[in-house]
């Protein structure tokens, strides 16, 4: 099955919509009614309170999913603060044959920042190497899942600042609609 990005982009937010939807809660994907709003894909509500928040969802099929962020040569995501703005869900989608499987990943708005800014200093300026234009931002799906289990083959010198897995970590979202 060959899937394009914004297939793969519609399946990863439709199945974070459907795990937010499970859990009792009202959402909105933005996409919807604004095409490919760029700091947030859902908006999610909790129709007992009225709280709400934005969550911007990630999805790739490879062990390193992008951010869609570039960082400038020496590691820096120009105003990184302001373009997260709420939590983060980073869907593995492991896709063979007709099959799709997935996997949720869920940061908070603090732990995505962090681990983008340490891991776009690493590797701008702990590779021991002078890049020569800017890179696209990715997050290895080993950084993901933390503790011990964090170091990657491509990437074993790095060390996540997930101490803990964050798969399937949903009370992430629902604490904060609370």
């Amino acid at each position: 099955m060959k899937l394009t990005n914004q297939q793969k982009g519609a399946i990863g937010e439709t199945a974070v919509v459907l795990e937010l939807l499970k859990r009792g809660f009202d959402v909105i994907n933005i996409n919807n009614s604004y095409l490919n709003y760029k700091n947030a894909d859902l908006i999610c509500m909790n129709p007992n309170n009225g709280k709400s928040v934005m969550v911007q969802v990630k999805t790739g099929t490879t062990q390193n999913i992008f951010a869609g962020f570039t960082s400038e040569t020496n590691g820096i995501v120009p105003n990184l603060e302001e373009k997260i703005i709420g939590p983060w869900v980073f869907v593995f989608m492991n896709v063979k044959d007709n099959n799709i499987n997935m996997e949720f990943y869920i940061l908070t708005k603090e732990e995505t920042i962090e681990l983008i800014k340490t891991s776009c200093d690493w590797y701008a300026n702990a590779f021991n190497r002078e890049l020569k234009s800017k890179p696209m931002v990715g997050v290895e799906v080993d950084w993901l899942k933390g503790g011990s289990s964090n170091a990657t083959k491509l990437h074993p010198e790095y060390k996540s600042t997930l101490h803990q897995t964050s798969k399937d970590n949903w009370w992430k979202i629902t604490e904060l609609l609370k």
